[in-house]
């Protein structure tokens, strides 16, 4: 043949080129779906001008961010032209899909717009897994498609280390599930602590709190307990026998008092009062920190009434160092104001702590006396919770309703959903129940309607009261719903109730300007509730579900309204507005900054969870590029959005009201560690297919490109686990103060040895298989090992920060070079967050570096000793719980304390000292040396 006559084809081929080889249909994609099939997805390439080249990044470097958003305007453009046509619902599935579509660019930051298809693709919310947990015969509990543990049961990743791990019978610390009625669980529940009990594992204190939570106490047979109940009175093992004779707190509640034939319980009650009412030096500071620091969070009692009914019980302002001797309650009703002002006392006496311990060690450790450390001395422990809950419970409430007790009420669900000892916030069903209660009471109270539209008495404070309470049970409902996938209890349509808004005659306060920022945070998020409840209304629709793109596209549009409105860290126009409002007073911009902080994090969380589902969704359909871009996606706000504001709120600007931020920051860490094991899971067994092929060594040796995959997989286990351990570390850090915190810290830590254990591996394997996970082609796995990369070491960053009182506060803002984040990164002589090498083929990356980590981890001896310390303090917590919708803060029966107060022998002398008229017997007190230890901060926080 002639030379002339000899062509080339110079056109590239429009298939990968394993379709070209076998000769079969490819879609385009990168990977396409074939070789995603036949778990080829690393090798998926295609020709470009001659070339093979993988049909990422490269490949679509002329389609620029304009060129993207213009096509996707076009579409929306002809979306609104087009006629619209009703469409049977059984057609939707039937629908052509076109099998090839333009290439689809990964995001480029957390509010990158989301693609928009042509396609009718349906979401529900609800399919292919099972939120239900019926655990026996103890609770029976719906989890809404939203909240962590309908995450873990749709990921079918994850949902195969949950089976694993309750196959195995490990005690489970996410829930307690059906405990076997064992020797050891009866006397758990019937176990006291001794003074000397410090050297009593914490974890059995733990353990014996999260039986009686999940309703261990409720399946327990009676004759079971009153055996062990006699062994321990009769026995000498260090456990304290049971007192018949003592009354105790939550006992003297009118349903037990009533049962057990003793009359007057009200009057016992008011003995307890008086007896745990602080010096009046203690208590009269602590109220008027709460009008003036605490107030502007919960603004729903008014200073004025409430000063007054305070000072008929216990008399007119006092600010010596004394107790209360004469204490006046003449009627039922004086029992809510008590409810309401030992509320108050304890919320107030925690928020004076700060996340960093440095300071709250430098106030301790300072020779001057200060105000706040007077009040650390004094600390109000949960008894007062205890009583505010047994005077709760001497009102009908769900009968009849007063405006004095919803407000003790309203203050008691605030508390619940804040305290350190408590987990309602995290758990989310048992919340959304009390905000439901408070919702029915505030219609039957009239709450929901506008005053100026009733023929009423003109009662200007008490309308603007209502109105502010209003406003705050609209909100919390739908944030909460929106955070776990509950409906809403509030339709829209039930109320007139104007938004709250300020005049001079109508303040709660004298602090007129405290009052107005109050006030005006009640608008923040109003204009954009109607999206945020089509948003939730979407995620609820079980029988029809939502079109993809339908949620996709109000999904940005809600991402776009946080970030212009809300992201004040990473908004400097925003942040500006804020520091130079027109307040002049610092605390009330640093009140104005936080309550924009807390809406956009509690709100780029819950935007977590939608695009988890959206995720997962594509994994199944096995369309990798949208799979591709959605966890992108996902990865990009937990590094760009969440972190740093985590950081803000731990050691930043915002670490001195960690009372209000705090249950926040641990419900998203929970979620964005649960993602990141979801991932880590996919990544080993991508590693396990890879060693346990027959072909794995000489492929190793031979093909380069299958070695460069195969590195690039471990590269990212290894960070994925240093990011998800330095991530505990947080949780860990958090533990010594949240009970959330801790079970957190726990279970993870069990979830990830389950993670790394060969036999879950091994036992695993096929059901793996069928999820096809993340076949990417090497250019998507470089970009998102950066982006998994950069989050470890942002995660670093705040782990290992060298806190200091003198040290500028941190900015935690977003950065993009990874250089810079070592700005504020301590000498990390361990190394731990830093790759290693390559480890052995044949082992799971997870593993070495799981141990690695666990090994490395300091002791948390001493945080376990000052636990234990203040649990000695307890006694009686033989008794079985017994109060309904409200138990006693602690979880626990009782909270009997030996309560360390101040003698005051001279202006510069303050000294601990044990209250002589007590009614707990005596108990040692915290070590000496306690109060002086770095870590007394703590003790004195989780004070109880």
């Amino acid at each position: 043949m002639s030379e002339s006559k000899i062509r080339k084809r110079n056109k590239p081929t429009v298939v990968c080129s394993n379709c070209k080889r076998k000769k079969i249909k490819c879609d385009r994609k990168t990977p396409c779906t074939s070789c995603v099939r036949l778990n080829l997805g690393y090798s998926c390439l295609y020709e470009v001008s001659g070339k093979k080249s993988s049909s990422n990044l490269e490949s679509q470097a002329l389609k620029t961010k304009e060129l993207e958003t213009m096509k996707n305007r076009i579409k929306e453009l002809e979306e609104l032209l087009k006629i619209s046509q009703s469409v049977p619902s059984s057609s939707k599935k039937k629908s052509i899909k076109p099998e090839v579509r333009d290439p689809i660019l990964p995001p480029k930051d957390s509010n990158w717009p989301n693609p928009l298809n042509d396609d009718d693709e349906v979401l529900n919310f609800y399919t292919g897994y099972t939120a239900l947990h019926i655990k026996g015969n103890i609770r029976r509990i719906n989890f809404g498609p939203l909240s962590w543990f309908a995450l873990l049961k749709r990921d079918p990743a994850l949902s195969l280390v949950w089976k694993f791990f309750i196959s195995k019978g490990y005690f489970n610390f996410m829930t307690v599930g059906n405990q076997p009625l064992t020797a050891e669980n009866f006397r758990l529940l019937n176990s006291s602590v001794p003074a000397e009990g410090i050297s009593i594992n914490m974890d059995k204190f733990f353990r014996r709190k999260l039986l009686e939570l999940e309703g261990f106490d409720e399946i327990a047979p009676y004759k079971s307990l009153e055996k062990y109940e006699l062994k321990l009175n009769g026995s000498t093992n260090g456990m304290m026998p049971i007192n018949e004779s003592k009354m105790t707190f939550t006992q003297i509640s009118l349903a037990k008092t009533i049962f057990d034939g003793r009359v007057n319980p009200e009057l016992q009650l008011i003995e307890k009062i008086k007896k745990i009412l602080p010096a009046k030096k203690v208590f009269w500071m602590l109220i008027d920190l709460f009008f003036q620091k605490v107030y502007p969070f919960f603004p729903f009692i008014d200073e004025e009434r409430f000063k007054k009914d305070i000072q008929k019980i216990v008399g007119t302002i006092n600010y010596e160092y004394q107790p209360f001797v004469d204490v006046k309650i003449s009627k039922k009703l004086d029992l809510a104001s008590i409810a309401i002002c030992f509320i108050i006392l304890r919320m107030t006496y925690l928020s004076l702590y700060s996340n960093r311990d440095c300071i709250n060690h430098d106030i301790m450790s300072s020779v001057e006396d200060s105000d706040t450390k007077f009040l650390f001395l004094n600390p109000i422990n949960a008894s007062c919770i205890d009583v505010a809950n047994s005077c709760i419970q001497c009102f009908q409430f769900t009968r009849k309703s007063n405006l004095t007790v919803f407000q003790a009420i309203l203050f008691m669900r605030i508390y619940r959903n804040n305290a350190p000892e408590e987990e309602d916030y995290i758990s989310g069903g048992d919340s959304q129940t009390a905000t439901a209660l408070l919702v029915q009471m505030a219609y039957s109270l009239g709450l929901n309607r506008e005053p100026t539209n009733l023929d009423l008495p003109k009662d200007e404070k008490t309308n603007h009261l209502g109105r502010k309470i209003w406003a705050y049970l609209l909100r919390q409902d739908i944030l909460h719903c929106a955070s776990i996938g509950n409906p809403t209890s509030i339709h829209s349509q039930h109320f007139d109730a104007k938004r709250p808004y300020m005049t001079e005659q109508n303040s709660n306060i004298k602090d007129l300007e405290l009052e107005r920022a109050a006030v005006e945070t009640f608008t923040y998020l109003d204009s954009e509730l109607h999206l945020l409840r089509r948003l939730i209304g979407y995620s609820l629709d079980m029988k029809d579900g939502v079109k993809m793109k339908t949620i996709t596209k109000d999904l940005h549009e809600f991402e776009s309204i946080l970030d212009a409105r809300f992201n004040v860290m990473n908004n400097s126009d925003l942040k500006e507005e804020i520091t130079m409002s027109k307040h002049n007073r610092p605390e009330i911009g640093r009140f104005t900054y936080l309550v924009k902080f807390k809406i956009f994090f509690a709100m780029k969380t819950a935007i977590t969870s939608f695009y988890i589902h959206i995720y997962l969704h594509y994994e199944k359909l096995m369309d990798t590029e949208l799979t591709f871009y959605y966890l992108l996606k996902i990865l990009l706000i937990v590094t760009n959005d969440i972190m740093p504001y985590l950081g803000d709120a731990i050691t930043g600007y915002l670490s001195s009201v960690g009372f209000t931020l705090n249950h926040n920051l641990q419900l998203s860490m929970h979620k964005c560690n649960e993602f990141i094991m979801s991932c880590l899971v996919r990544i080993n067994f991508r590693i396990h297919s890879f060693t346990t092929n027959p072909e794995h060594k000489i492929k190793l040796t031979n093909d380069e490109n299958y070695r460069t995959y195969f590195e690039k997989l471990n590269s990212i286990g290894q960070n994925l686990t240093h990011a998800e351990s330095l991530i505990r570390k947080l949780m860990q850090r958090m533990s010594s103060r949240y009970y959330s915190a801790w079970r957190a810290y726990k279970a993870h830590s069990e979830l990830l040895r389950t993670i790394a254990d060969p036999e879950f591996v091994a036992k695993s394997s096929s059901g793996m298989k069928r999820i096809k996970c993340f076949q990417f082609t090497p250019d998507q796995l470089d970009e998102f090992d950066l982006i998994v990369s950069k989050l470890k070491h942002f995660v670093a960053n705040i782990v290992h920060y060298t806190d200091s009182k003198d040290k500028p506060t941190p900015d935690f803002s977003i950065i993009t070079d990874l250089n810079d984040i070592k700005e504020y990164t301590s000498e990390d002589p361990q190394n731990e967050w830093k790759v290693e090498t390559m480890p052995n083929e044949n082992q799971v990356t997870t593993t070495n570096n799981f141990n690695q980590i666990e090994n490395t981890k300091p002791s948390s001896d001493i945080i376990d000793q000052m636990w234990l310390s203040l649990v000695a303090m307890k006694n009686d917590m033989s008794n079985n719980m017994e109060n309904s919708n409200f138990q006693n803060m602690f979880g626990e029966s009782e909270c009997l304390v030996q309560e360390p107060v101040c003698t005051k022998t001279s202006e510069q002398n303050i000294t601990p000292v044990n209250r002589e008229d007590q009614v707990s017997p005596t108990l040692d007190p915290l070590p000496t040396e306690m109060y002086a230890n770095p870590y007394f901060d703590l003790a004195g926080f989780c004070q109880f």
